[in-house]
């Protein structure tokens, strides 16, 4: 079995134990019993997770939906969801259907009864799938401000905070509407540090109540081991529950990836970090420097790592936008690293975007390895002119080295794999 058949099996197999399905059903448990309870699902992964949430509401009886809306980028609705409403809208920019979903959030919440439970299923996107700018901003206004934002190359964090400042729902401003006075929000983290008030820009909890971030001091290494908080703002009881994050998930996809690289054990496989962030560029380059020092190393008789190895890391890079091309963060790191791995005799990497979809490109990411330059330059394809005009994805879906995109039901950021036999 080559790299690509053996870590696309690695990845199916992460994705059906890391479902929303799975991640959701203890959580569940805890909801009141015998009380109506209101759904309100919001980002790229609304959709599955409010689908999860109704499949166990009908298996189990636990709990009682008696309706909800869900909002989700355009193309992300499989079919209507029992009592819930599915409203699409755009992603990353947000449009006039963002408008739309942000006056049917405010309209669903605000006709809720204070004894009514709101479950709310959080996950990243959601900063441009539903909005109200603030007083004074135009629509026009509003847009521009989140391309620029975007093509600026700062990390989410800044992009977040930004985008709070024009808008009236962000920053938890959100929360006055709603009517409930206990509410449960379920978030799949997409953002370093599982930061709430950066997750989907944070609707649902005061930012200045917030601002030590003292939710999110906890260690996330283990998968069933994730953090909850009870806050009482506003006279609400609220508890909030990361259900999900980058590092939880690359450690089941390395779980996963003993079955499938039946070369490597528990001790060759190691994930390095969840803090990758930076420039796609520059991260690609770099994790080739690593497979380069490992690759020297060994020749002499030593090394950091045991061949062969896998090394994994997760987080979220940029594209610093200078072209015209057509690449995401995952496509521009495969492509950038394919230059150092030519040197090598056999190394691989994969750089993948959890979410199945990697930026603007029709991919969810790219499979590259030592022998990718020479594929390219058959084929015409420098790599330096394709970075100066971001269109790694054009070079490298020419010798077939993408990922084709998918809706995987979940958004965790990025995960970058680096193989060296």
């Amino acid at each position: 079995m080559d790299f690509r058949e053996a870590v696309l099996q690695s990845l199916n197999s992460a994705h059906k134990q890391f479902s929303p399905y799975k991640l959701l059903y203890e959580q569940l448990t805890h909801l009141p019993l015998n009380r109506p309870i209101y759904v309100f699902a919001l980002g790229k992964a609304a959709y599955q997770m409010a689908e999860a949430v109704l499949y166990h509401a009908d298996q189990e009886g636990f709990i009682r939906i008696v309706g909800g809306l869900v909002i989700v980028p355009y193309g992300h609705a499989k079919k209507p969801l029992k009592n819930l409403t599915i409203l699409e809208a755009a992603h990353p920019i947000p449009d006039e259907k963002s408008l739309e979903a942000g006056t049917a959030a405010l309209h669903f919440l605000q006709n809720l009864k204070e004894t009514d439970i709101l479950l709310v299923l959080l996950s990243g996107g959601g900063s441009s799938l539903m909005e109200k700018p603030m007083p004074g901003v135009s629509m026009e206004e509003l847009i521009r401000i989140n391309k620029e934002l975007l093509s600026s190359g700062v990390d989410i964090e800044v992009v977040n905070t930004e985008r709070k400042k024009i808008s009236a729902l962000k920053g938890g401003k959100l929360l006055k509407h709603v009517r409930s006075k206990v509410l449960f929000i379920y978030a799949m983290s997409d953002v370093p540090g599982d930061k709430p008030k950066y997750i989907s820009s944070n609707p649902f909890l005061p930012d200045a109540e917030f601002a030590d971030d003292k939710m999110s001091q906890d260690s996330f290494h283990r998968f069933d081991a994730l953090t909850s908080h009870r806050h009482m703002p506003q006279d609400k009881a609220i508890v909030y529950k990361i259900i999900a994050n980058n590092r939880s998930f690359c450690e089941v996809f390395k779980n996963c990836a003993l079955e499938f690289f039946q070369n490597l054990n528990s001790d060759r496989i190691h994930v390095i970090s969840t803090e990758l962030k930076g420039e796609s560029v520059k991260a690609g380059r770099e994790i080739a420097d690593l497979a380069r020092l490992i690759d020297r190393e060994r020749t002499k008789g030593f090394s950091s790592f045991k061949t062969p190895c896998m090394l994994v890391f997760g987080g979220e890079t940029f594209v610093n936008v200078r072209g015209s091309g057509v690449g995401g963060r995952c496509t521009e790191l495969a492509l950038a690293a394919a230059e150092g791995l030519a040197e090598l005799s056999y190394c691989s990497l994969m750089a993948y975007a959890t979410d199945g979809k990697d930026g603007f490109c029709d991919a969810a990411g790219a499979i590259v390895n030592n022998f990718t330059k020479q594929a390219l330059q058959d084929k015409g394809i420098e790599i330096a002119a394709c970075l100066e005009n971001n269109d790694s994805y054009t070079a490298l879906h020419a010798i077939d080295a993408t990922i084709p995109s998918e809706f995987t039901g979940i958004n965790v950021n990025d995960m970058v794999v680096l193989y060296i036999q």
